[in-house]
């Protein structure tokens, strides 16, 4: 189960349910890369923000469940409403002038998704409700970081959550609505009465949907010898299912997958490249996976990975007790020429004390990049 949050306003949360999109953007800020592959217009620092959240829309497939986050303002505490469901993969719409619904959302959205209904309710839950109650909970594991760690960064658009998050979730909103969610298909946000309401009126979403694809560009500033490893991680997210990354990335490449990044795995703000978690029976595989648009170094496996799956093994693989559980450490990076940097990877171990889960040895995925192209191998 894949769920992601949208963060909107009063006014922009009735225009993405009148017009059935999500999307998130940087203010004024144009991601001209995308249909300029060569452009030198965009300052890194601005770029590699807006290939931030080309990343976290790209990890929407189809059918994902989308939440709306109502921000808070000084009457009303933040609130969550839902549930939607991705209609589409993520595309652009460069924010300029002819952006749509830019004048009446009162902001540029560049990277959006269509949505339509899945079981919409009509009130939303509190962060109070969702984040702090503690009915019910016996161990820290069980609360909701993904959004507790948002919530302290305070700088993501669009956010996972996992998939018992998102259970937990379901079950508190279907509880506040008394099981009860709305029949229509089409919804507006009433801001008076601070819930979805029933629209009469179908609105018909009508706005550019560019390919997002971030390959070219990565391709640009790996030949100008510039760092890419933001637009790694999209490539990967775009891609993960599809292509050879499919068989080298699942753990299960035909099964269903849960898949996140940048996960925040500490209040220090350490997060986690990309996190896949796939479920098959009584098993359930995590892969911890580490990218790098460089050669991979020793302090990869000595200082980074150990610190991930000490985090995923006390805050993530409890909540799956009772089941078989893999996790798999992986570098994604360069290829090396460097045989006692392989044999480090391949030699260190990263065994977790007391986990309940099965640390399996280190994957090496390698890549080049030539002739305009991106090719991946199995090192380890």
């Amino acid at each position: 189960m894949n769920a992601h949050v949208f963060i909107v306003d009063e006014i922009t949360f009735d225009l993405h349910l009148k017009y059935k999109f999500a999307g998130t953007g940087a203010r004024d800020k144009q991601a001209t890369f995308l249909t300029q592959s060569d452009t030198n217009s965009v300052h890194f620092s601005t770029e590699k923000n807006l290939v931030g959240m080309i990343a976290d829309v790209s990890r929407i497939r189809k059918g994902d469940k989308i939440i709306f986050y109502l921000q808070a303002t000084q009457k009303s505490q933040g609130t969550f409403y839902g549930i939607f469901e991705a209609a589409s993969r993520a595309f652009f719409d460069e924010n300029d002038d002819n952006n749509y619904l830019k004048d009446e959302l009162s902001k540029g959205l560049s990277f959006r998704v269509l949505i339509e209904t899945d079981e919409v309710f009509e009130n939303g839950i509190t962060e109070h409700e969702f984040l702090d109650e503690l009915n019910g909970k016996m161990h820290p594991y069980q609360l909701c970081w993904s959004l507790i760690y948002r919530k302290l960064k305070g700088n993501r658009g669009c956010t996972m959550i996992t998939d018992y998050e998102y259970e937990e979730f379901y079950h508190k909103l279907k509880e506040k609505n008394r099981g009860k969610a709305l029949s229509g298909m089409n919804f507006a946000y009433d801001a008076r009465k601070k819930r979805i309401v029933e629209n009469k009126t179908a609105y018909a979403y009508s706005g550019k949907r560019s390919d997002i694809s971030i390959e070219k560009r990565m391709v640009q500033k790996s030949e100008r010898a510039q760092a890419f490893e933001t637009h790694l991680q999209a490539y990967v997210l775009q891609n993960v299912d599809t292509t050879l990354l499919k068989e080298l990335v699942l753990s299960i490449p035909n099964e269903k997958f849960w898949i996140g990044n940048e996960v925040a795995c500490g209040v220090g703000m350490q997060k986690i490249d990309i996190l896949v978690k796939q479920e098959s029976g009584n098993s359930v595989y995590v892969k911890v996976i580490e990218l790098k648009d460089e050669e991979p170094a020793e302090y990869i496996v000595k200082s980074q990975i150990p610190w991930y799956l000490k985090w995923v093994s006390e805050y993530m693989i409890p909540n799956y007790v009772g089941k078989q559980i893999f996790v798999q450490p992986c570098i994604i990076a360069k290829n090396t020429a460097d045989a006692a940097m392989i044999e480090t990877i391949k030699n260190t171990s990263l065994q977790v004390p007391n986990t309940i889960a099965t640390i399996m040895s280190t994957e090496y995925i390698g890549f080049e990049i030539k002739d305009g192209k991106i090719e991946f191998e199995k090192i380890l």
